[in-house]
């Protein structure tokens, strides 16, 4: 049997692998147990976690052994690393691997020792397993790791112990699913104990030897069997990645080259696959000298001639029977004629350019450009058909902006993408806006789509993709082994049960949308068509250039279209957002706009006349061009009018010729004119059907117009999809809906040219427009329901429109909430600005003042995640709530009020009136007897309490937040609190109190508690706080290579979010941590970063903690003058402020720079005795600490041995942990060296502290600063 074509049950239920004859005799005791034979509920007692979680989270066992690669242990989350020799480590390894039963202390001695005595053997292995025990703290352990008895030794069944091979042989037992399959793969990290032997025992070498390869085989099936998935579904990229680790693993295995072969043909990189042939001939006369099979190739033919997409069609874009919707099973609804498209012979080459080097793996972004009536969404509409027709796995979807709506709509064109691609195409096929083909390829690619959402973007659900219908429309496919239905019906079920989510970040909604399109992207090539973008919102675009930056090596092409005529300033005076990243994708791609303006204008004239059968003269076609200049709109109606009223008739062959009574004079000068006279050969009924139609949008509903126009809607259908739309072509379908639970109906059609629109629009007077904006919304109101919050942004603009403001600003609040629901901010604050200009001009009313109430909180929300935290705006806009809180006396209300205006003013420094703030909030608490209150009033007062110095009160305001905390029952405030309540408590309280109290290890607890519950919450913004938390107790703890290593792991999250105020918080601790470790320069450069970033967006809170980081590594890269430069600076902030968390430390760096300058030492201990009162007066021990050991170093050099004793004596007898910190190992230090100076002679004692005593680094231009703080 052919070891490629061995299935993973072979391997692992196989009698005997290749090496099993080779045994040595003295391996006779063992040998059955180097099968792994032993059931799955062995392995499982012997491994009681030994699978990872599908989630991707760590073991959570306290014993982890890694074997596979390096040899890995880690206990508690701490790596192990005081193995005695590597016989410990063999021992542990045996034992691990071959956990199913005991082994007696005869076999394992002769195992690890061959050549010894019998007796000395024995003697050996129980030093060893004393050892081992003593490494693993196995005495303390409960349940121990190890089962001991006097002649068996065993990995204990109950233990808390997991194994990477256990758990990667559990996932590859029976049939293993993809995931499992996955999961498998990943913790294959090497060969097994890679790199490791034991020289002096040869069968404890075969043993490893034999296991490795066995694992491998099992590895190598798995990534085979991946492989294969991944072709079967198109997933070319993943593909890719799975058969390159099999070469990594075996270079000469041929049914790998093979897959890599396929898959870089089946993804467009033929090239790429006729080269991995060549690399395989290499490979296999080089390693094994022999040529390649035949299936091989025969293979690379089929590649060489352009047939293995025929051959081997692994994407097909059919739909069998038991994957096919109900709704495709039907007939096709009648399609529309599709208009005739001519004189584009070279656009469409440009387009086929851009599509062609996308499907190649360049995926890029290209605009189609013009003005109105130019034809750009027609050329788009051909290529979309003529690409599907070439590329028969080439899935499209499309998106637009929206006239009316415009920035009011967050995400408009990216929402319609998005559901396109999972699933939403029944209305549009119903209404006969999509093909057959092109809805099979988007259901095909259904559950392929939400595994990417699922996996790459999941915060998507309920935000840009709602979920409920999500769910229904899977519910329609057969589930597989992957479980994606499973996880999407219990992610709707989470969202539908719990609080609703905090905000997403907008940063992280674009890296997730990004990440999904990808995906997807990645099984099968895809083009973006996103219509009318000079419609769309700032968010739209935003997301547009985040994910246009990111197409390099993938097979995705973005085209937009939009009018450059409407790109410039915006009604709200602003600058279209459009133009600046047309620009800068010309920088990433060169030439990205097909301008239609510039296109061959005679062409297109004598193309259009000589689409249809015509005897027109050169100069009827010449007086045609010099008319409309070849504007293809125009051009169009003018030749439709034309043919209405009789200038052009058809011959008696049926050829088109110009009549007897045609008048160049009388035809209309210009498109709107044109567009004007043939609308007016409408029929009243059908003008006035239009004329109402068009005050609902460019896109607009039947039902709507009837109801507005007190008519029947099947009439009003009816004439839509008959008269209108195939005789006079003036709309086209677009979409079918039955709203739930009301099951209303709702007929999409959409004018087939804005100006149509426009033109109808703009012909009503004042009064008829407003009292048709009435009608419309009252319509959309009656048909919604209470579904009405859906489409609030279009009832504002009505009721605005027909001098409603009070309806109209109710349904502004509300499109507000949820544009800031979707983290589309600035659009939010347009909502409640506007709802705040039109209420100023209400009477004032209890109705009034709860409509600004919520306008007011709204668009302070908003202005924080657009402006930050500190902005004066957001506090005039908070402020204000407070006033209309305490006048209507809504204490509920109130309360996520002041808990903004105490971040508010917090974040600018002003601790005083944060704690006013943070003080009202706890009184609120207590009278309203709401312990949700409760709850975040004590966080916020103890986050004031804790940067004011008052550790103690700070602490005793968390502890019941902390005590009380349910992640479950209070995890609704983070929805508006924007971070969870119950990280914030306990990363504070770890930082900065618990640690400044003296309490080093519970703070250290409690940020990894803080963190745990963030990752738990899957909370961003909570998850980004619980970071820096643990970052800031570590950094004063001065553990710097974690710091480093965490620091640096945080950033690429942060950074990928776009968290800039934690970015620069951790960018400081990062350059803190390089500097501790000798890189001075960078790690002072980093601070100084960092600290800049902070300042540049508007924070004060924490300043004077930043400046202290910057002051010790300014000294330590021997810039004093600098550093001492940077603490006057923070105390002044102190002073000024009333931050006082770091006041002490910055009195203790001041003493060290004065004292590394050469001043005055009676100066240097005048700041060190500042330090140690002010941290007696603050009870924060661990400064008082750092400050006695400074001092008494200082008394050291000066011979004063005593009195530094008994200072240090005093404070270090305090403490109870943290003895393992770097303070108190210091501070130990430096008693010991103390108590040895007293029993050296006086005149000894100054000559031996100079000899002994670590300097504090001298700093350039040593002398007495100007400085006069002391």
């Amino acid at each position: 049997m052919s070891l490629a074509n061995v299935t993973i049950s072979d391997i692992i239920n196989s009698e005997a692998v290749a090496f099993r004859g080779a045994l040595p005799r003295s391996m006779a005791g063992f040998r059955r147990s180097s099968t792994c034979h032993s059931p799955p509920s062995a392995a499982h007692r012997a491994h009681p976690n030994p699978v990872l979680p599908h989630t991707g989270g760590r073991p959570v066992a306290r014993l982890l052994l890694r074997l596979l690669g390096t040899f890995q242990v880690t206990l508690d989350g701490r790596p192990v690393s005081g193995f005695e020799s590597n016989k410990v480590r063999a021992l542990l390894a045996y034992l691990a691997v071959e956990a199913d039963r005991p082994h007696t202390r005869h076999q394992l001695a002769g195992l690890l020792w061959p050549e010894w005595p019998e007796t000395a053997a024995r003697r050996n292995l129980s030093h060893a397993l004393l050892s081992l025990r003593q490494t693993l703290d196995d005495v303390h352990a409960v349940p121990p790791f190890l089962h001991i008895t006097s002649q068996t030794l065993q990995i204990e069944p109950d233990g808390d112990t997991w194994l990477d091979v256990a758990a990667f042989e559990a996932l590859l037992r029976g049939r293993p699913s993809v995931a499992q399959l996955t999961e498998a793969v990943e913790l294959y990290c090497g060969a097994f104990l890679e790199g490791f032997s034991l020289k002096d025992s040869v069968a404890f070498d075969d043993w490893v030897l034999l296991t490795r390869e066995r694992l491998m085989r099992l590895a190598l099936t798995a990534l085979a069997e991946l492989t294969d998935w991944h072709v079967a579904h198109g997933e070319h990229r993943a593909a890719c990645r799975y058969a390159c680790r099999q070469l990594e693993l075996e270079p000469w295995r041929e049914e790998a080259h093979r897959q890599l072969m396929r898959s870089l043909a089946l993804s467009g990189r033929r090239s790429e696959a006729l080269a991995q042939y060549a690399a395989c001939c290499r490979r296999l006369q080089a390693d094994l000298g022999v040529e390649p099979t035949a299936e091989t190739t025969a293979l690379y033919a089929q590649i060489r001639a352009g047939q293995l997409d025929r051959l081997a069609p692994v994407a097909s874009p059919a739909v069998d029977g038991a994957r096919r919707p109900g709704f495709l099973a039907a007939a096709a609804p009648e399609a529309e004629a599709q208009p005739a498209l001519v004189a584009r012979r070279a656009e469409m080459g440009c387009l086929e350019d851009w599509l062609a080097r996308a499907l190649a793996g360049r995926g890029r972004v290209g605009f189609v450009v013009g003005g109105p009536g130019r034809g750009k969404t027609m050329l788009l509409h051909a290529f979309i058909r003529h690409a599907q027709a070439e590329h028969a796995d080439l899935v499209v979807a499309m998106g637009h902006g929206n006239a009316h709506t415009g920035p009011g709509d967050p995400y408009l064109p990216f929402r319609q993408v998005l559901g396109m691609l999972t699933g939403d195409v029944e209305a549009r096929w119903a209404a006969g806006a999509l093909s057959r083909e092109s809805c099979a390829r988007l259901w095909l690619g259904l559950p392929h789509a939400v595994r990417a959402v699922l996996d790459q973007g999941p915060e998507l659900v309920d935000t840009l993709i709602p979920g409920a219908p999500l769910l229904a429309r899977c519910a329609q496919v057969p589930p597989d082994a992957t479980g994606w239905r499973d996880r999407l019906a219990q992610l709707v079920e989470r969202h539908s049960t719990s609080p609703p989510p905090a905000q997403l970040p907008q940063r992280a909604l674009f890296e997730q949308t990004t990440r999904v399109l990808l995906a997807m992207a990645d099984r099968a090539p895809l083009m973006l068509v996103l219509d009318d973008l000079q419609w769309a919102d700032t968010g739209s675009v935003g997301l547009l250039f985040h994910l246009g930056r990111q197409l390099a090596g993938s097979r995705l092409l973005v085209l937009g279209a939009y009018r450059p005529a409407d790109l410039g300033r915006r009604a709200d005076g602003t600058v279209h957002p459009l133009e600046a990243v047309v620009n800068e994708f010309r920088l990433e791609y060169g030439q990205v706009e097909l301008d239609l303006a510039h296109a061959a204008n005679r062409e297109f004239v004598d193309a259009f006349l000589d689409s249809e059968p015509n005897r027109l003269s050169a100069g009827f076609r010449d007086t045609l061009f010099r008319h409309t200049g070849g504007h293809a709109m125009f051009t169009v109606e003018l030749v439709r009018g034309m043919e209405a009223r009789g200038d052009l008739v058809r011959d008696a062959t049926g050829r088109w010729i110009e009549g007897p009574r045609l008048d160049w004079d009388r035809l209309p000068p210009r498109i709107e004119a044109a567009i004007g006279e043939y609308l007016g050969r409408l029929p009243p009924t059908l003008h006035d059907l239009l004329a109402t139609a068009s005050v609902e949008g460019e896109e607009f509903t039947a039902e709507v117009v009837a109801r507005a126009q007190g008519t029947d809607a099947n009439e009003v259908r009816h004439a839509l999809s008959g008269e209108l739309s195939k005789q006079r072509r003036l709309v086209v379908a677009q979409s079918f809906q039955r709203l739930q639970p009301s099951g209303a109906c709702l007929s999409r059609y959409r004018f087939r040219h804005y100006l149509f629109q426009n033109y109808l629009y703009r012909g009503m007077d004042e009064a008829e427009r407003a009292r048709q904006h009435e009608a419309v919304g009252r319509a959309l109101e009656a048909l919604y329901g209470e579904r009405c919050s859906e489409i609030a942004g279009q009832l504002a603009r009505h009721f605005e429109a027909a001098g409603m403001p009070d309806e109209a600003i109710g349904y502004l609040l509300e499109a507000g909430n949820q544009a800031a629901r979707l983290s589309a901010n600035r659009e939010a604050a347009a909502h409640f600005g506007r709802g705040l200009a039109l209420l100023a001009s209400q009477p004032e009313t209890a109705a009034r003042r709860s409509l600004e109430l919520g306008l007011q909180t709204g668009l302070g929300c908003a202005l924080m995640a657009l402006q930050g935290y500190a902005a004066p705006s957001v506090g005039q806009s908070l402020e204000r709530a407070r006033h209309l809180c305490l006048q209507m006396g809504d204490m509920r209300a109130l309360m996520p009020v002041l808990y903004g205006l105490c971040a508010h003013y917090s974040l600018r420094a002003e601790l005083a009136t944060a704690r006013d703030a943070a003080e009202q909030l706890v009184a609120l608490g207590e009278r309203t007897g709401d312990p949700m209150a409760s709850l975040v009033a004590h966080s916020a007062m103890g986050n004031v309490l804790a940067h004011q110095g008052e550790f103690a009160p700070a602490l005793a305001h968390f502890q019941p937040v902390m005590a009380a905390y349910d992640p479950e029952q209070h995890g609704a405030l983070a929805a508006w609190l924007g971070q969870d309540v119950g990280v914030l408590s306990y990363g504070y309280a770890s930082w900065p109190s618990m640690w400044a109290l003296g309490y080093a290890d519970q703070a250290l607890q409690c940020a990894q508690k803080a963190l745990d519950l963030a990752r738990r919450l899957g909370h961003v913004l909570s998850l980004a706080h619980a970071m820096t938390y643990l970052t800031a107790v570590r950094l004063w703890r001065q553990e710097w290579a974690t710091v480093q290593q965490e620091s640096e792991a945080f950033l690429d999250l942060i950074r990928r979010e776009g968290l800039v105020h934690w970015q620069a918080l951790v960018m400081c601790g990062l350059g803190a941590a390089l500097t501790e470790q000798g890189q001075t320069a960078v790690g002072a450069e980093l601070v100084r970063e960092g600290r800049a970033l902070y300042s540049a967006i508007g924070n004060e809170l924490a300043q004077p903690f930043l400046l202290s980081l910057e002051a010790r590594a300014r000294q330590l890269a021997g810039d004093c003058h600098q550093g001492l430069s940077a603490v006057d600076q923070a105390l002044a902030r102190a002073d000024r402020t009333g931050e006082r968390m770091v006041e002490a430390e910055l009195h203790r760096l001041r003493g060290d720079l004065l004292h590394a300058l050469g001043s005055d030492p009676a100066d240097v201990e005048a700041c060190y005795r500042q330090a140690l009162s002010v941290a007696h007066r603050q009870q924060a021990k661990s400064w008082e600490l750092r400050a006695a050991v400074s001092l008494a170093r200082l008394w050291q050099r000066q011979g004063r041995p005593a009195p530094a004793r008994r200072l240090l004596e005093e404070i270090y007898g305090w403490f109870s942990e943290g003895f393992d910190t770097a303070d108190l190992r210091q501070a130990s230090a430096l008693l010991a060296e103390l108590a040895s100076d007293a029993l050296v002679d006086a005149p000894q004692k100054t000559a031996l502290a100079v000899q002994q005593i670590p300097q504090a680094p001298r700093c350039r231009g040593a002398a007495n600063p100007t400085s006069g703080r002391h």
